[in-house]
C-alpha cells in the first residue's frame, strides 16, 4: 500500500504474520519481495487479459473485455493504483524488468485487438500505445482518487448526484463505450 520506499522489512513481516529472518530466508530482501509481488500481479493480470481476450469474438468484444478485466482488477486491488502512481511518478526506479515485460504483453493483446479491427474495417488506425495509456491511466486513477472524490462529495454535496462512485462493471462499460465511439468507423 505504501510503495517500496514508504514501508519497513519489519512491516511487511508483522503483516505477513512471519519473523523477519522467516521472510529473508523465504523470498530474500525487500527489494526482492517487492519485484516478485508486482511480477506476480501483473503477470495475473496478463495472463487472465490474453486468455479472455483470444476466446472473444469480435475486436470490439476484444477490448471491452481487456478493459472489464483491467477494471475489475484495479478496483479488487486498492493498493495497485498508488503503487503504480508511485512508479510512473518515479519514472519506474524500483520497476524490475520482468514487471515490464508483464506490462508489455497487456499493451501487445491490446494491440492485436486494434489491428485486428483495422483489418477488419470496424476500427481506425489508432496509436495503441495512446489507447492503453488512456485506459489503465484512467483505471488507476480512478482507483486511486477515491478518497480524494469522498472528500469533494462531502464539501459539494450537489456532486453526490453524479456517477462518482461507480463499480468496477459500470466504470468497464463507460470506459469501453468512450474508447470505442472514438475508434470506430
Amino acid at each position: 500500500e505504501k510503495g517500496y520506499d514508504g514501508v519497513r522489512v519489519t512491516e511487511l513481516a508483522q503483516a505477513a504474520q512471519v519473523n523477519k529472518a522467516t521472510l529473508y530466508y523465504q523470498i530474500g530482501d525487500k527489494e526482492t519481495l517487492y519485484h516478485r509481488v508486482l511480477e506476480r500481479l501483473l503477470k495475473r493480470a496478463a495472463d487472465e487479459v490474453a486468455e479472455a481476450v483470444a476466446a472473444a469474438g469480435s475486436c470490439e468484444e476484444k477490448v471491452r473485455c481487456f478493459i472489464g478485466i483491467l477494471a475489475r482488477n484495479a478496483g479488487n486491488l486498492r493498493f495497485t493504483a498508488p503503487i503504480m502512481l508511485r512508479e510512473v511518478a518515479s519514472g519506474g526506479s524500483n520497476l524490475p524488468d520482468a514487471a515490464l515485460l508483464q506490462m508489455s504483453r497487456l499493451l501487445g493483446v491490446l494491440g492485436e485487438a486494434l489491428d485486428e479491427g483495422v483489418a477488419a474495417g470496424e476500427l481506425r488506425q489508432v496509436n495503441s500505445f495512446l489507447v492503453h495509456m488512456m485506459i489503465v491511466g484512467t483505471l488507476i486513477l480512478y482507483s486511486a482518487n477515491e478518497p480524494i472524490r469522498r472528500r469533494v462529495v462531502k464539501l459539494n454535496p450537489s456532486l453526490a448526484q453524479e456517477d462518482l462512485f461507480m463499480s468496477s462493471a459500470e466504470l468497464a462499460e463507460q470506459m469501453a463505450d468512450l474508447v470505442l465511439s472514438g475508434i470506430r468507423i
